[in-house]
């Protein structure tokens, strides 16, 4: 009887530590006000522009809010999409939030997006040379920032690059671009062959940009976004990064942390900085690669973006909220260079 008690009371204590950590327990959502929120939107409408095709791999977006930040001018952020993330859908969310704070964007698809030309691209049947997307990027940003004239802020063009984005945003500088007041680099990807199944890395090959050569080189101020679960631009890859960046003004990676205290986990992985994406394919998933608009965008992406907008380069101030039930998420862990 007296063991029967203890156990019973283990029992009720083992409940009650397991309905504090539970499935019904939801993550934050978008935050009410701050670097993420809709709090300092200033203009619902905007329009779109295009030019270049998709068989030549260079086809642009840009988005004029109707409402400028600086009622004549604005800054603008030049959004670089990962690979074969080729359309400003995929981003959506975060170009609309960008736009409605008065900021100008400029999405340039530097990728072949026909089939023929994303294979012919692709390393299978002939080398792949990423030099080539950045110089098309270059190019075209510059076409695009001559059709916006006046409306540009020149002193406030910003890089914000996403997986291969990131890449290219390393390479920018080196390839005569546009001088930036500064970068975020999202889950920067600069290992080609990291994530690809050994069978198909035989097969491919990829001219790679001498990233290595031109990190010491850049003279901006750069801001790694990563995150503990991303297996294809690992934390390891960002590290490098950081301790290559020996000229840059100011340099510090920040690493969101997978927190699996309720349902769903926040979930930092490669494909965190994407929109909702229907229909993921399956060989994404494998790779640990999610498409959904959650509580870490707003919170992480954009609130981080947003903050380096705002003029800060350090310590940047991210606040990823809390669980219905009131605990903390975990915390974004901060690395600055060593220089």
């Amino acid at each position: 009887m007296h063991w029967g008690r203890w156990g019973f009371g283990l029992v009720l204590m083992g409940l009650a530590a397991w309905t504090q950590a539970a499935f019904w327990h939801k993550p934050p959502g978008e935050p009410a006000q701050g670097f993420g929120s809709r709090e300092n939107y200033i203009s619902e409408r905007y329009f779109e522009y295009q030019f270049g095709t998709a068989a030549a791999g260079d086809q642009t977006w840009y988005y004029v809010p109707e409402h400028l930040k600086y009622g004549t001018s604005a800054p603008v952020v030049v959004f670089l999409h990962g690979f074969a993330a080729l359309i400003p859908k995929l981003y959506q969310t975060h170009i609309e939030h960008l736009v409605k704070q008065g900021n100008i964007v400029i999405f340039p698809q530097f990728q072949k997006a026909t089939l023929n030309g994303f294979l012919s691209e692709a390393g299978l049947f002939s080398p792949a040379d990423q030099s080539v997307w950045a110089k098309r990027a270059v190019s075209t940003v510059d076409q695009a920032l001559e059709e916006l004239g006046d409306q540009v802020q020149a002193d406030e063009v910003y890089l914000y690059g996403h997986s291969l984005g990131g890449l290219i945003a390393l390479a920018w500088q080196a390839e005569g671009g546009v001088t930036p007041r500064a970068a975020v680099l999202s889950h920067p990807q600069v290992n080609a062959q990291e994530g690809i199944p050994a069978f198909v890395r035989y097969f491919l090959k990829i001219i790679e940009i001498p990233w290595r050569d031109y990190a010491p080189a850049i003279h901006f101020p750069v801001i790694v976004l990563n995150g503990d679960e991303d297996t294809i631009a690992t934390v390891e890859q960002s590290r490098e990064i950081l301790s290559l960046l020996t000229s840059a003004p100011t340099a510090e990676l920040y690493i969101a942390q997978r927190d699996c205290y309720g349902y769903p986990c926040v979930s930092p992985n490669h494909g965190g900085p994407l929109d909702k994406i229907q229909g993921l394919p399956a060989h994404l998933k494998l790779f640990s690669v999610s498409g959904e608009l959650d509580g870490l965008d707003w919170r992480y992406y954009f609130a981080g973006m947003d903050a380096v907008l705002a003029g800060w380069r350090q310590d940047l101030p991210f606040d990823l909220g809390y669980w219905s039930n009131g605990r903390p998420v975990k915390p974004v862990l901060v690395e600055p260079a060593l220089q």
